[in-house]
Formats: C-alpha cells, structure tokens, sequence
C-alpha cells in the first residue's frame, strides 16, 4: 500500500481491515461454492454494497490505498484457505 501512497500521507485505522473481512467473506462463497457461504457473501455484499466504492480514488483525507489493498488480501486469503480445504 505504501508504493502507491501519495507523498505526506497517513493511512492509519481499522477500514483496511474492515475491507479484509468484506473481501474474504465475499470471496469464500465464491472460491468454496458452498450454499451457506455463497448466502453469508451475498448479505455482506448487500450490506456493504456503498462501502465497496471506498476502493477507488475519491475524497481527500480517505485512504482508498488501505481499503483496496485490504479487499485484494481479503481475497488472496480466501482463495488461500479454499485451496487448503480442498487439500485436506
């Protein structure tokens, strides 16, 4: 997140992983394509659906660095634990 991080910038807070939590729940449904999983990824999406936005370059002061970063290691994580599960 720091490479892409404008010069002076902070990115301090919980939203990087908040967003985490949103990416792997929403991505666990879809890697595990398990019906309670895929029910759990679809609510949070519905849920979080404006909060996704956070991602992209907006309002000054917001990190969308640590939002976007947060989301992409929510996935790389569900996609890692998904590979795990069907190993054992």
């Amino acid at each position: 997140m720091w490479l892409l991080a404008g010069a002076g910038s902070n990115h301090i807070g919980a939203s990087g992983i908040v967003f985490g939590w949103i990416g792997y729940l929403v991505a666990r449904g879809v890697f595990s394509r398990g019906i309670g999983q895929i029910a759990i990824g679809l609510l949070v999406l519905a849920m979080y659906w404006t909060a996704i936005f956070g991602v992209l370059p907006g309002r000054p002061g917001i990190s969308w660095q640590g939002h976007l970063f947060g989301a992409a290691a929510g996935v790389l994580a569900a996609w890692l634990l998904s590979e795990a599960d069907d190993e054992g």
